[in-house]
This record gives structure tokens, sequence and C-alpha cells, in this order.
């Protein structure tokens, strides 16, 4: 078998191995599907179903959603998968492992691309480029920080992969320029996936512009990037008509630190300043990078953060050989991306957070994998080979253990756990109650009315809202309703305060067992 037939072999197994840690007990863990994704699955079935979003808005470019306004692409791409296999758990999730395990791919050709004209500083020779695609690949595939956001609809798993193809066509096209036009054509349905690429994306092509100048610039390149220019301007205007409108911009005014809770802008002063430096530091940290730094359980497990401790010294090793070969125009592209991939993370309320520094994920990557090339060639010792080789076994193994038999009890709440069985048992007694009051104490519960009841489009609304309503809970006045369900918390319904003339009928619990609702008859 030759060397580029045993590549080819290897990067099966690692693709095969990506699907299967993506896939395997996908619709226990994350124990429940998260409002955001019963959203994503809900539009996308009424997307198919009507062509309509859940109000009855025609193909929409931002969907309204919780008033978030979702980017669309990810809805547009999960609705056949819902028509096709039904409204439920796997069908939202299994487009994301799809596109999780494209990554993987894509990561192994962007890390061969970037590894070409890349030399082992001690030895002037060249690094072979398949095999630091294969370990890069290998690295992503074991990622905790891409495994949690790859198994989940998370828009943001959508947007690094279309981010990092983006990237790698690029750099194809520095050599062949009929690339140019499909490299934005990736980077610009990164723009319709979410909204962080709406931040990094135009740092980030300035810093290729300045980097491969001299490269894009050059005679034969120029009628592909007019046409480039021009396509990109006719995809991207529709986008930027929405943005201009006030409800397109509606996520970033409720989260970014330049807006009060009113939406009103706060002056830019010498405060607000050193607020983004350190929301921005904050992701380079150890704190973050190595146990997350978050008190949200659905960015990441409560025992391990994005990367392992064991990475570190390898990611020292990489980083160090980066700004030593730092006028190499691809350690260049390397270092810029790590260094703006933070900036959408550090404009917002929430920092550190690890869904919009996720553009971080792929950079670190292919530097960790330079990191260990360094060590396997300054190490010539088998046993520290193998001793590391077990390092990462025991690494891996412990983050599989707690992700799939620790996490779902740890995270359960903030996976909003329990609304489905919820749903399903107010949906058996609708026939004998006049009203069913759902609390609203978690948020947003009537997406998942919606999702688990597979109500058609805007039926809620137009007929069941009658009977439902979607609020928080008045203990006093609300027992005095007749026949009604009242479907509360433990801290809006106590137990003891429950008279002898009402009935609990259900209660439903978290994992761990504490009380997720309670529900009574009146």
């Amino acid at each position: 078998m030759g060397n580029k037939d045993f590549n080819l072999t290897i990067l099966l197994l690692i693709i095969v191995l990506a699907f299967f840690l993506r896939l395997v007990r996908l619709t226990q863990v994350p124990p429940s599907l998260s409002w955001d994704e019963a959203a994503i699955g809900y539009n996308a079935y009424a997307i198919w179903k009507t062509g309509k979003d859940e109000f009855g808005l025609p193909r929409p470019l931002a969907f309204k959603s919780f008033g978030d306004y979702k980017s669309p692409l990810l809805i547009y791409l999960t609705a056949p998968f819902v028509g096709i296999l039904g409204l439920n758990e796997f069908s939202v999730r299994f487009p994301s492992v799809l596109i999780g395990t494209l990554t993987v791919l894509v990561v192994y050709f962007l890390s061969k691309e970037l590894f070409k004209s890349m030399n082992d500083p001690g030895s002037g020779k060249s690094y072979d480029p398949g095999s630091m695609g294969l370990l890069a690949a290998l690295l992503l595939v074991i990622s905790p920080w891409h495994l949690q956001f790859s198994r989940a609809a998370f828009e943001a798993n959508l947007a690094l992969f279309l981010v990092s193809l983006g990237a790698f066509l690029f750099l194809k096209a520095l050599k062949e320029p009929l690339y140019f036009f499909f490299s934005a054509m990736s980077f610009i349905l990164s723009l319709y996936s979410y909204h962080s690429p709406k931040l990094f994306l135009p740092f980030f092509l300035l810093a290729l512009l300045v980097i491969f100048f001299k490269k894009i610039t050059v005679k034969p390149n120029t009628k592909w990037l007019i046409l480039t220019l021009g396509f990109s301007c006719f995809f991207f205007i529709p986008l930027a008509r929405k943005h201009l409108a006030k409800e397109g911009a509606a996520r970033f005014i409720g989260t970014a630190i330049f807006f009060n809770q009113t939406g009103e802008k706060i002056p830019l002063d010498l405060k607000m300043g050193q607020t983004i430096a350190s929301n921005y530091l904050i992701h380079f940290s150890p704190q973050f990078l190595f146990w997350g730094s978050t008190d949200n359980l659905r960015n990441k497990l409560k025992r391990a953060g994005p990367l392992y401790l064991v990475d570190l010294p390898f990611l020292f090793i990489g980083l160090v050989y980066l700004l030593k070969n730092r006028k190499e125009k691809k350690s260049q592209l390397l270092l810029f991306w790590l260094i703006l991939a933070p900036i959408p993370a550090a404009l917002v309320t929430e920092a550190p957070h690890s869904i919009r520094s996720l553009n971080m994920l792929i950079p670190l990557i292919i530097i960790l994998a330079l990191g260990l090339k360094q060590f396997f060639l300054l190490i010539k010792n088998k046993k520290y080979k193998i001793a590391l080789l077990i390092l990462y076994l025991f690494n891996f193994s412990y983050y599989l253990y707690h992700y799939h038999f620790i996490y779902p009890f740890d995270a359960a709440p903030d996976w909003q756990y329990g609304h489905k069985e919820m749903v399903l048992f107010v949906q058996s007694q609708e026939k004998e109650v006049d009203k069913i009051i759902i609390t609203s104490s978690y948020g947003q519960p009537h997406i998942f009315v919606q999702f688990f009841q597979k109500l058609k489009p805007l039926e809620l609304w137009q007929q069941k809202i009658s009977q439902y309503q979607f609020r928080d809970i008045n203990w006093d006045q609300d027992r005095k309703l007749p026949n009604s369900l009242i479907v509360a918390t433990e801290k809006e319904v106590p137990k003891l305060s429950i008279s002898e003339d009402e009935t609990i009928v259900k209660e439903i619990h978290y994992p761990d067992g504490s009380l997720a609702f309670r529900i009574i008859k009146t």
C-alpha cells in the first residue's frame, strides 16, 4: 500500500470515528432539546409544510422566533430532514452531526494545504502535509469544544464549517483563481448561518487581503475577482437590507455591550473600552480554555473545559514555531485567525462565550497539531510517545464518560429537560379541563407545545390559545380557577401550599431527582 493509499485509509477511519462520536446516543445526550433547538426544528417543519415560518411569514431571511431573529441557513437545511424523518429530536440534531463530520474533512484539507510550504526548523525539510492533515483532523474529532457543538443543533457549528471551508478554498484560489468564487460563496453563506461571522469576517477578510495581496492581485486573477465581487454583492445585499432594519439587528442590540436593557445606546467611553479589552483577553486565559468559565451548561461540561489540559504544552510549542516563522504567509494566516476570532465574543455582555468564540477552535487545533509534530520530531524515545498517547486516551476517556453519564444529570435544567414529558401529559388532559396554564419561569414554553404536539403552523395561536396560557404562576390567584391544569415550578407552588381540595396529578423530575414541573388540577 502506497503512502497516498495509507493516508486515504486513515482519513476514512477518522471520518467514520467523527461520525460515530457525534451520532451515538444523539437523542439522549444532550438530555433534551433546548428551546433554540425546538425553535429551529419547528420553523424547519413549518417551512417544509407551508413555505412559511411559525408566524406565517414566507421564506424569511431572519426568523423572528423568540424575537431574536435567528439566522436562516440551518433552519432551511434542517427542513428536509424534518420533512422526511418527522419532527423529532433526531431529525433536528442529525444535520449538525453531518456538518460536524464534514468540518473534520475540511480541516484535513485545510491543514494539508497550510503545511505544504511549512518547513521543520531543525532539518529544514518540508512537513509531510498528509500526516499533518490527518493529525489535525483527529484532534478535531476528539475535541471537547467541537463535540459539544456538533451534536446538538447549534448555528455556530454550521458557521464554523463554512468559515473553515471558505479559508481552505481561498488558499486553493491562490493557485487556481476559479476557487475565489467558491470561497466567497462559502464566506457569504456563513453570514446567513450565525451572527458571529458578521463581526468576525470583515476583519478576517481584510487580514487575508493584506497577507496575500501580491498573490491575489496578479493579472490572471483579475476576471475571477471581478466576477466574485459581483456575485458576492448579489448575495450579500438581501442580508444587508435585512440587518439595516430594526428587527434584523434585534439580536445584536439585545446582547451587545453598546446597548442597555431597554435598547438605548450607551456612550462609548474608557470604561467600555476596558470591558471590551477584558472580554477579549479572557478568551485566551487558561481558566476559559482548559476549565471553561460559564454557568451555562449548554456550552460546556461542568468538569471540563473546551480543550484538554494535556494540550497546553503543545499549544505553546506550536505558537512558538509560528512566531519564529511569522514572515511565512501561512503562519500569519493562523496567527491572525486566532487573534481575530474572539472579537464577536468581546462585544457582548456575556464573556467568555464558547459559542461566539468558536472560530478560535480551527487555528488552535492546527497550532496544536504543529506543536505535537514538533514534539515527535524532538523526542526520539518511544516511551515518551507512548506515555503521551496514554495521557490523551485518559483525557478523552474522562471526557466521554462525563459527557455521556454525568453531564445529562448536571445539565438537565440548562437543556430545558422535562418539557417534552410535561407537554405530552397536558395534551392527554386537554379534554378533561377548561384551561391549561404553563409557567414561563423557564422561558419559551409555547415552542415545546408546538414542537412535541406537532401542531400545524399558527394552530396554537389560532385554535389552542383559548385553552392554553403561558405566563408566570400566581398560586394564590390561580388556585381559584375552576377545572384548570396549573403547570408550575417548585418555587411557584411549594408542596406544602397545596390544600386537600387540590390534586397533584403529575410531577416531572430532573434525572437527579429534583423537581422540574408540578402539575395541579383545580
